[in-house]
């Protein structure tokens, strides 16, 4: 009885902790309302309404009327009103064929019409319904409209279905609107998508908001996106009784099956729209994160339609969606007020830098404030008064303190030499000031990568550079570059991880680069000119003070227009990003790069050891040579990781286990990989060597070999501080001048090692490709057509099939044309990638040729000799990518554990990931699994292997497995009443030794969102020994003599599986879902056949407001179908298969059930000495039985127990369990590693 009283209990307790009203909720009783705001004080003001769409064209909505109303009475020309998306239901903006065309034109009329009269801007955003009709041209279609009826071509933002817009408001504020629906969009829908913007990967996506959150991150940042980081509505799984009850729109009642529904959603979010579906919560966690540092950014969202102000972790969200729809909300967590009827939002923001939120209800169509709170404080101003105004012209100081750099002989041959003893060296420098040195600064703001503090300084003349801190920022590598998704930064301040990557960072010599501009000067290669001096706090530095000032720093120039006239830049015409040079790369084939100055300056990264070599450590010197020629010069900048000394038996360990850490190497006479030191630069390397051969790399290395002499290094290196010219800083200059004398080596190995993958591009306007298979290699001429005349080429090139092995060919935009020719019968592999538009092939000899195009646009194939056509709508097979490459990659993470079955164990897991072609998100993948397990001398090995869309959307799986004789299992019995004699016969006695071998092909498709389905044959070979005086020798039957000389069977199995949490370490949301269906045959008694399912369904239930409380349910179970299998293929509970507190295959049977139920509880994470933990325990219980035919019995076997989680920052997690059962208790631990 107290079972059934404690299911309705829990039940209550899961709608409880889900439940949402209409009803106004403030997190406080007593609300005090902000004063209402002169106009005077504000900068400007932001009216949000969302989910507008759904309204009656003749009487418009509530909340519409009450907009009309406020814009009316407040709003001035420099105010701005923003519809958040969703502004057609139920699918936005359909063709003039469909029906529903007028009455969608008629809603979004009646929403123009609410500010026909508004004097400020307006703004129309995409939400995930205005995707619904035709994907991009419903939107384009939108678009068209919204900007046609404003007379704005402006007003509906982001344009042309690219991601993201920026609108600078003021010098103070900044408005960014994001389509995020384009982000959780299926791109393989949507065969255009992209084509009309910059940004054509969601990677590049987070680049663009990063570098822009950076660039503002002193401003008032309003993101504007139509879905929420945070929400307590239904889409953040806060349902309302009714939903429980009516689940469906039909008004059929349903109470349990609702509560099913409700609670497969919201732990699910098997829904894309919702906030925590596997993408969705991708999407979140990323910007959550890039937005942390950001002092006053502001979300503002819809697609809930009510009204919310939550502040989570001192993220402000504000939602505004109840345009014209109505729905239930709770306050959640982290919420302050919920409102779930019609209304809006208003920010204020002011002059002082605050920001007020406002929110109005809607009754009647009349506003009426309901809400009201300060979002952010006003600037506080950094008191300079006591600051000093004099100092002397110089200063003696160190990067580190000596107490920092004074280690042990051990200690240094452990985690390495370094220069540590350079960063603990005093060294006399000149002081500087912002408002004298060199004829005065003032800052623009404050900039920085992932391991640098800097600031952006602007002379008086408008020219631009950076200051960067010597000392570099341990927690702003860990929180940008090791956990991008999950805030960090606080929990490793003053921590001996923070010691370590400090100590991690005396690899690269801090001053070092003061001696690259003498010795770029005698190759011939642009750079820019570092200056190291202490800058101290002073009222100069203005606010700043706070956190820079009293070090030292190097300034530099930062290389853009403004230095156009400066020697060591070449005295261009322009000075340019990577990204513009792309962008002009594609658009037109008058640009080009300058080959031979692009190798030159990559065998002089190269020569100096620096690794670190991205897109955005070059700027680019634009000479304009005729109006039909431009060409590109390179300027190498922050040369940090020069001459760098990764030494120390440590980081030897680490690239054993983490290869692409090889990267990091010692600086020496001898560069002895090229692959790894120039895994950075490769990427840009491929994309602008369009034409060089062997003999322009090895003459380029020559010239470097002649013209950097002895004399040049000497001079170059004595630019560094005396102080620390010492013994090894002069063992580094004769490392150079060896490495010097091996360029040409280097140069070869590298070529061969680069043109092993050749990737051209045409332009994104109408291409000629002429590819002839000769015998000397494969010859590529890329060609403009113009005016139907075909041009002469921009790329000629012999490509030897000596070196390369694979040739990728992109098309890019507009209608080009592809000929391959030529007689070679062994020619080189070549992918062609169409691209956009009508594309015409003619291939002669189609040997070892791929196609790829689009399976929904037109395209010509006037001859396809040969060739391989691959028509599909995969994005990453039709979109260029210039980061695409053939990346190997190799993890190799240990495991340990333990339970009275196996005793204790180790393992190891061996991961090697291939990223090619097929890249989504990888191209191959090999798992290795490998167990020892002590207490029966048993090993087993375990592979699973994955080859991407090997079947157009279809992966290609392989699966093996092998054990040896000592390998064990249990067996007790085929019954649900087995006993378990362990006590006097000990735990052998019902082990049984098994040797298995498995293996498997099949298919399987996974998506984005959580989903994944497979199928695939199997064989499997199967030896029980029959040893002496255990449970398998003297009690079972064996149903042929010849059981014990092995077992062959064959199988089918097909199944789906669905799995998703909020956050995998430690779920508060979450479910697990899986469900197989199978057949075995047995190869050596054909007739023995059987058939089984195999269902699984989990999920996490936070029941408490702050998370902290979890219960985490689950159930399982097998059924076989037909009696035709051996004792190891049938369905079991027991240890690790549902009853925790027995041994593993405890029971045994034709079916099998096991429930289990936990109620977990979270501490917060907190710091220690090495990572930031988070401790949890926990406390449950479980109950399972099997069934078998001719047994009677009622007996559930059931335990109770608990025990303790911990986790590292995702690094590295552990648990320790004790459950009771009728057998007694169980202990059983686990540790593992993850990278």
């Amino acid at each position: 009885m107290y079972k059934k009283y404690l299911f309705v209990f829990l039940a209550v307790l899961l709608m409880l902790s889900s439940c949402a009203t209409y009803e106004l909720k403030y997190s406080e009783e007593d609300q005090v309302r902000v004063p209402l705001t002169s106009e005077d004080q504000i900068a400007s003001r932001f009216f949000f309404i969302g989910d507008a769409g759904h309204v009656n064209p003749e009487i418009s909505t509530p909340a519409l009327k009450a907009l009309e109303k406020l814009l009316d009475s407040t709003a001035t020309k420099k105010d701005y009103t923003l519809f958040l998306g969703n502004n057609s239901y139920r699918k936005g903006l359909p063709s003039k064929k469909s029906k529903h065309r007028d009455a969608a034109i008629a809603r979004l009329k009646a929403q123009v019409k609410v500010i026909e009269d508004f004097k400020g801007t307006t703004f129309f955003m995409p939400g995930n319904r205005d995707w619904y009709s035709d994907g991009l041209k419903g939107l384009e279609r939108q678009e068209d409209f919204i900007e046609d009826a404003l007379d704005n071509n402006d007003a509906f933002q982001p344009e042309k279905g690219c991601p993201i817009e920026e609108i600078d408001v003021s010098e103070d504020i900044v408005l960014f609107m994001l389509d995020t629906q384009w982000y959780l969009a299926n791109w393989d829908n949507h065969p255009t998508i992209n084509d009309k913007c910059d940004i054509k990967t969601r990677k590049a996506f987070f680049l663009e908001i990063e570098n822009e959150l950076k660039k503002n991150n002193e401003k008032t940042i309003i993101m504007a996106m139509h879905h929420p980081m945070f929400t307590n509505g239904s889409h953040g799984g806060k349902y309302g009784l009714q939903q429980h009850l009516f689940p469906f729109d039909n008004g059929l009642p349903l109470p349990v099956l609702g509560s099913l529904a409700a609670q497969v959603r919201l732990q699910g979010s098997v829904a894309i729209q919702d906030r925590y579906n596997k993408r969705y919560n991708e999407l979140m966690d990323r910007l959550q994160t890039l937005a942390i540092d950001s002092q006053k950014a502001i979300f503002v969202s819809s697609h809930d339609q009510n009204l919310q102000y939550i502040d989570h972790n001192g993220i402000k969200q504000i939602v505004s969606g109840s345009g014209s729809r109505e729905s239930q909300v709770a306050l959640g967590n982290d919420g302050l007020f919920a409102y779930g009827r019609q209304g809006l939002a208003v920010l204020e923001v002011l002059k002082n830098g605050a920001s007020i939120a406002r929110y109005y209800s809607a009754e009647k169509g009349v506003p009426k404030e309901i809400y009201s709170t300060v979002v952010h404080p006003a600037d506080t101003l950094y008191d300079t008064s006591n600051l000093k105004t004099r100092f002397s012209p110089t200063i003696k100081a160190t990067v580190y303190d000596t107490s920092a750099t004074n280690k042990s002989k051990r200690y240094e041959r452990f985690w390495g030499q370094h220069y540590r003893k350079v960063y603990g060296t005093e060294l006399e420098v000149p002081v500087v000031t912002l408002d004298t040195f060199m004829g005065g600064f003032s800052v623009d703001r404050k900039g920085g990568g992932h391991q640098t503090r800097s600031l952006r300084l602007v002379t008086k003349d408008g020219r631009n550079f950076a200051l960067r801190a010597v000392k570099k920022s341990a927690v702003q590598f860990l929180q940008t570059v090791v956990f991008k998704d999950n805030f960090v930064q606080d929990e490793f301040r003053e921590t001996f991880t923070e010691d370590v990557i400090l100590d991690f960072y005396t690899a690269s010599h801090p001053f070092a680069s003061l001696s690259v501009g003498g010795l770029a000067d005698a190759v011939g290669i642009y750079h820019t000119n570092p200056t190291l001096v202490w800058m101290p706090k002073h009222p100069a530095l203005g606010k700043y003070n706070a956190q820079y000032g009293d070090e030292l720093y190097v300034i530099e120039e930062r290389p853009d227009n403004g230095f156009v006239d400066v020697a060591s830049f070449g005295l261009p015409d322009q000075i340019e990003s990577t990204s513009d040079l792309l962008e002009n790369l594609r658009d037109d084939e008058k640009y080009s790069v300058d080959e031979d100055a692009f190798i030159r300056a990559r065998l002089f990264d190269m020569l100096l050891g620096d690794w670190d070599r991205h897109t955005d450590q070059w700027r680019w010197a634009r000479f304009d040579k005729s109006d039909d020629k431009i060409v590109y010069k390179p300027i190498p900048r922050d040369r940090d990781q020069v001459f760098s000394n990764y030494d120390g038996r440590f980081l030897d360990i680490i690239k054993f286990f983490i290869p692409p850490a090889q990267q990091f190497q010692t600086y020496s006479g001898e560069l002895k990989d090229v692959n790894w030191i120039n895994s950075a630069g490769i990427k840009l390397d491929r994309a602008l060597l369009a034409n060089s051969t062997l003999d322009d790399w090895l003459k380029q290395a020559k010239h470097i070999e002649t013209n950097l002499t002895d004399t040049a290094i000497d001079q170059a290196f004595k630019a560094i501080p005396i102080e620390v010219q010492n013994a090894q800083w002069e063992a580094v200059k004769s490392q150079l001048k060896q490495r010097r004398n091996t360029l040409t080596d280097i140069a070869r190995r590298y070529y061969k090692h680069l043109n092993s993958l050749v990737i051209l591009t045409g332009t994104d306007k109408d291409d000629y490709f002429t590819i002839t298979r000769e015998k000397e290699g494969t010859r590529v001429q890329i060609s403009r057509i113009k005016d139907d005349a075909i041009q002469p080429p921009f790329v000629d090139r012999l490509i030897d099939p000596k070196v390369t092995k694979e040739l990728w060919i992109y098309g890019l935009d507009d209608d080009d044309q592809f000929r391959v020719s030529g007689k070679e019968s062994k020619p080189i592999f070549t992918r062609i990638i169409g691209g956009q538009n009508n594309d015409v092939y003619r291939i002669e000899n189609g040997r070892k040729v791929k196609i790829y195009e689009h399976k929904t646009k037109p395209n010509t194939y006037e001859k396809i000799k040969g060739a391989t056509l691959k028509r599909s709508n995969i994005y990453v097979h039709n979109t260029y990518d210039f980061n695409k490459g053939i990346v190997y990659n190799n993890t190799l993470l240990p495991s340990i554990g333990g339970n009275p079955d196996d005793g204790f164990f180790i393992g190891l897991q061996n991961t090697f990931t291939v990223k090619g072609f097929k890249n989504d998100p990888f191209y191959r993948k090999h798992i290795v699994k490998a167990g020892y397990y002590f207490a029966t001398n048993g090993f087993d090995i375990n592979y699973n292997g994955i080859f991407s869309n090997a079947l157009g959307q279809w992966d290609l799986t392989l699966g093996g497995r092998a054990t040896n004789e000592s390998y064990a299992r249990n067996f007790f019995g085929l019954s649900n009443e087995s006993v378990n004699n362990q006590d006097d016969l000990g735990l052998d006695y019902n082990r049984v030794r098994t040797a298995n071998y498995v293996a498997s092909v099949g298919v399987a498709h996974r998506n984005p969102y959580g989903s994944h389905f497979f199928t695939k044959a199997m064989y499997e070979f199967v030896e029980v020994q029959q040893n002496a005086n255990r449970f398998i020798s003297n009690d079972f039957d064996p149903p042929t003599p010849d059981y014990f000389e092995g077992q062959q069977f064959a199988g089918l199995e097909t199944g789906y599986s669905y799995n998703n949490a909020d956050n995998p370490a430690n779920p508060t949301r979450g479910m697990d879902f899986s469900l197989a269906l199978g057949t075995k045959m047995n190869l050596d008694n054909t007739d023995r056949i059987y058939g089984y399912i195999l269902p699984r369904l989990g999920f996490y239930n936070a029941l408490s407001r702050n998370k902290k409380w979890v219960l985490k349910t689950l159930f399982q179970g097998q059924v076989n179908l037909g009696d035709d299998f051996e004792f190891y293929q049938g369905a079991v509970v027991g240890g690790n298969s549902g009853l925790r507190g027995y041994r593993n295959q405890r029971f045994t049977g034709e079916s099998s059930f096991a429930a289990s139920s936990d109620i977990r509880y979270s501490f917060n994470r907190f710091k220690t000495g090495l990572l930031p933990i988070q401790i949890g325990l926990y406390a449950g219980g479980d109950v399972g039985r099997v069934w078998n035919d001719g047994e009677s019995s009622n007996v559930w076997h059931t335990d109770v127990g608990g025990g303790f989680w911990i986790n590292a920052v995702d690094l590295m997690s552990g648990q320790f369990g004790i459950f009771v059962g009728d057998d007694g208790p169980r202990v059983a631990f686990g540790l593992g590693v993850k990278l």
